[in-house]
């Protein structure tokens, strides 16, 4: 039985750094290789994952693989939008059922606790050396998003959250960051030790 991991993530920047983090996985196996399929599919923002993610499953990602397929889903999210909120946008227990009346057999979480975006600046150096900006240049803002915004501005770039980073993603120190957030990445881990 082939067995397939799909990804679901909010936007273009998280589909290249979780392809990145599941290349520094793999490189870090004896044989260098996962005994699974892994697709990493953007839902374009949070509200997504309601009917994009299940609807890219059913028409691209089963068709694909076929139903003969052992399926496991990871949903892939910043968790800003639904800390604070009285209703969150998503209802993270029907989307998983919905996903396993289809036949999938399993559905991890991995949650950025605020936004991914924080998660880039435990490479900060990284950010700062992609912008060229000085080694010195302090960082300062609300939240991770608000803070790269403003290193983008001072480099005279703009960056946008969910759509593609032009190469920083690539800058980034993956192992060091990986280092800082184990503990959110660890479901991803597991899932990926079961193949």
């Amino acid at each position: 039985m082939n067995k397939c991991l799909v990804l679901f993530v909010e936007g273009d920047t998280e589909v290249e750094f979780y392809k990145r983090v599941l290349l520094n996985a793999r490189q870090k196996r004896p044989q260098k290789r996962f005994d699974i399929s892994i697709e990493c599919k953007n839902v374009k923002g949070v509200g997504g994952f309601k009917n994009i993610a299940l609807r890219k499953f059913i028409k691209e990602i089963k068709p694909k693989y076929g139903e003969e397929c052992e399926f496991s889903i990871a949903l892939c999210r910043d968790t800003d939008v639904f800390e604070l909120s009285p209703k969150p946008p998503v209802d993270w227990g029907e989307v998983e059922s919905t996903f396993k009346e289809y036949g999938v057999k399993n559905v991890i979480h991995i949650k950025a606790k605020q936004s991914i975006e924080d998660w880039f600046l435990f490479d900060t150096e990284g950010i700062i050396s992609f912008l060229r900006l000085p080694k010195k240049t302090k960082v300062s803002g609300k939240n991770g998003y608000d803070k790269l915004k403003k290193l983008f501005r001072k480099a005279n770039n703009m960056y946008y959250k969910g759509m593609k980073s032009n190469g920083m993603i690539e800058r980034l120190d993956i192992d060091k960051i990986v280092q800082c957030i184990q503990e959110e990445l660890e479901p991803l881990y597991n899932a990926l030790e079961n193949y």
